[in-house]
């Protein structure tokens, strides 16, 4: 878990010196286009399973802070940033709450609709741990072995109105979980405040 933190901690730093540095030195010649945001949501999570019937799906939390880094002047940009998020699942009075610390980084697509309005879409991987989750009894083999660290792909779409954005993404996890192989599948939905 310390290394995981670490790596989380270092990646996250590089990724916002690089931004501020890319930033300052422009700055007089031309902004960087560096869009800084806070978000809060809500996620449906779950797990899928490759035989039998799998777990029903939790609904959760998710809140963080993340930047959009323009590649060029096109609209292609990056994306990053370091959020928690309450991720599980549940079957009949088992629950699993895992309560994760995530990384996702994304390539994408921002199409200017006129000057207030803009939408974009984009894919990429993530990367999670989870840091204090909880699960009762799983009797039933799911999480016996369960492994705190997860990855996978996600995409998402979003719409911005000036400095707010709302935003959905579709996660697939493809680290497998316990005896059942369980893989992480998610939607989280987001609003977030440009800085």
């Amino acid at each position: 878990m310390k290394k995981f933190l670490f790596f989380a901690v270092a990646t996250f730093m590089t990724a916002t010196v690089s931004a501020q540095v890319v930033t300052s030195t422009s700055f007089k010649k031309a902004k960087s286009g560096t869009v800084w945001y806070i978000k809060a949501g809500a996620n449906i999570a779950n797990f899928s399973v490759d035989e039998g019937e799998g777990p029903d799906a939790i609904f959760g939390y998710n809140v963080g802070i993340a930047f959009d880094r323009p590649i060029g002047g096109s609209g292609v940009f990056w994306n990053s940033g370091l959020q928690l998020a309450t991720k599980g699942c549940k079957n009949g009075d088992d629950k699993l709450n895992a309560n994760k610390l995530e990384i996702p980084i994304t390539f994408g697509y921002k199409y200017k609709v006129n000057d207030g309005i803009a939408i974009d879409a984009r894919v990429g991987g993530f990367a999670n741990y989870d840091v204090f989750g909880n699960w009762d009894d799983y009797d039933y083999g799911y999480f016996d072995g369960y492994d705190r660290f997860s990855a996978g792909v996600q995409f998402g779409v979003g719409v911005w109105y000036r400095k707010l954005n709302f935003n959905i993404t579709y996660q697939n996890g493809l680290v497998e979980q316990g005896e059942a192989k369980a893989k992480e599948k998610n939607w989280m939905i987001s609003l977030g405040y440009a800085f």
